[in-house]
């Protein structure tokens, strides 16, 4: 059996496998705690931060994205989640 968050904190880890960025949120604003610890004790999430400054850490990573031309592998996701492997 596996523990709480143990599939959320895989999924993450999957992601950031993929080069995608991955944030978790701080234990201080979680209502529930389990897959963001799972996550930041596996080592998967690159930031941790708080459910208050979420949205503005994603609009700031969007904008420099965008400054820096980096675009999306459409392929990456597909990768991540295990579409199309033998």
């Amino acid at each position: 059996m596996t523990g709480m968050g143990e599939d959320g904190a895989h999924g993450l880890g999957l992601v950031k496998a993929a080069g995608g960025m991955t944030i978790a949120q701080s234990e201080e604003s979680c209502v529930v705690y389990g897959m963001p610890k799972a996550a930041i004790e596996r080592g998967y999430a690159v930031r941790v931060i708080g459910l208050d400054a979420l949205a503005n850490t994603l609009q700031a990573q969007c904008m420099h994205d965008r400054k820096v031309g980096s675009k999306p592998d459409p392929d990456d996701s597909r990768k991540a989640a295990g579409v199309g492997k033998n």
